[in-house]
């Protein structure tokens, strides 16, 4: 029992603290403190879990900050992967706190891509003003300039197989026609092949293939 007023008042500033303490906690915070005995001790502990958490999250935001940084578009990304990419670790930053001007983003997205878009990044720079430039202007002007790419890469392939392909066809025609010649022979060299050795006239192989090398 509580002997005296000043004790009672006691009581009750405390009971209405921890009332109004609890009444304010998510329910991974109440499990925290529903132990304890005094608002003081309820306020130190949130405290001190405050401030744990804190340093964690100051922890993971430097990571994601470095990351930011050091933000590179990977070799096999399209552009619209990439951009999810970014989407998804600025998220991770917001969520922590940070915040990120849409003009910072843009210049930081245009630095991380690949080289064969650095003519397209130059013609943006030059002729926009990044300051108002939106996340999707950015992403539809490179996805736009990407398909033209690999439009670009598909016509030199295809032309490249044509020409293999007509090398191709042109030996086998020369082919053929050797054969078709030394079919053509008579006599004793019906069906045998006379080759000739320009390095010392013997017949059975060619220069190129002859045992020995001609002396100067």
């Amino acid at each position: 029992m509580l002997d005296n007023k000043d004790d009672k008042l006691e009581f009750s500033f405390n009971a209405k603290g921890m009332n109004a303490i609890l009444n304010g906690l998510a329910e991974a915070e109440f499990v925290k403190v529903m132990h304890l005995n005094t608002a003081k001790e309820m306020w130190d502990k949130l405290i001190n879990s405050y401030e744990g958490n804190e340093k964690v999250k100051d922890a993971k935001l430097q990571t994601y900050r470095l990351k930011f940084e050091q933000l590179k578009m990977n070799e096999d990304e399209t552009i619209s992967k990439h951009f999810l990419r970014v989407e998804e670790l600025v998220n991770a930053m917001k969520g922590l706190g940070e915040n990120i001007e849409e003009p910072f983003l843009v210049q930081n997205i245009l630095r991380s891509l690949l080289d064969q878009f650095n003519s397209k990044v130059s013609a943006i720079e030059e002729l926009s003003d990044l300051k108002t430039l939106s996340i999707d202007q950015i992403l539809g002007t490179l996805t736009t300039y990407e398909m033209r790419i690999n439009k670009d890469k598909s016509s030199t392939r295809e032309a490249s197989f044509k020409v293999d392909k007509n090398i191709d066809s042109e030996l086998d025609d020369i082919e053929a026609k050797f054969v078709r010649r030394l079919k053509k022979g008579s006599g004793k060299y019906q069906g045998k092949l006379p080759f000739k050795c320009f390095n010392y006239g013997k017949i059975g192989h060619f220069a190129s293939k002859c045992p020995h090398q001609k002396k100067d």
